[in-house]
């Protein structure tokens, strides 16, 4: 929201803007459906650790952006490459500067969050998308 929306667009962030995007359902458990893999039996299944058992299950690697260069060390450990070949550049950091999609530059603004929408975060935001945290918790783990 604060990268392609704010940022990039120059739209205005309000706390209204904010909730609908986290409301979307669309974007629930977003990386979760997006990683998620075929059950062995071709049927979807509606239990919430299916999903996440089926992707760490499923995937021989899970990297976690906030432990990035961790998660970089072991990658490079299992596919045995030297740790001098292996480089990390940061980006879409606030106050940094984006390539703006072809065009002129765009600074990257703050994201910044309220006591409401850290109340809808912590509660019903982290229920609609139990996927995405089983999984999140689950990789943070390995």
């Amino acid at each position: 929201y604060f990268y392609f929306s704010i940022s990039r667009q120059n739209h205005t962030a309000t706390e209204d803007g904010i909730m609908a995007v986290l409301k979307s359902e669309e974007k629930q458990n977003y990386q979760s459906k997006y990683l998620d893999l075929p059950s062995l039996n071709n049927e979807q299944s509606s239990s919430s650790s299916s999903s996440a058992d089926r992707i760490i299950n499923g995937y021989d690697f899970l990297a976690v952006n906030e432990r990035m260069e961790e998660s970089l060390v072991v990658l490079a450990m299992l596919a045995k490459i030297p740790l001098t070949d292996v480089v990390v550049f940061f980006s879409k950091i606030a106050g940094g500067y984006d390539g703006g999609n072809g065009k002129s530059c765009v600074k990257l603004k703050q994201k910044w969050t309220t006591p409401k929408l850290d109340e809808y975060i912590n509660g019903d935001y982290k229920n609609f998308n139990k996927d995405d945290y089983l999984l999140y918790n689950a990789a943070q783990r390995s």
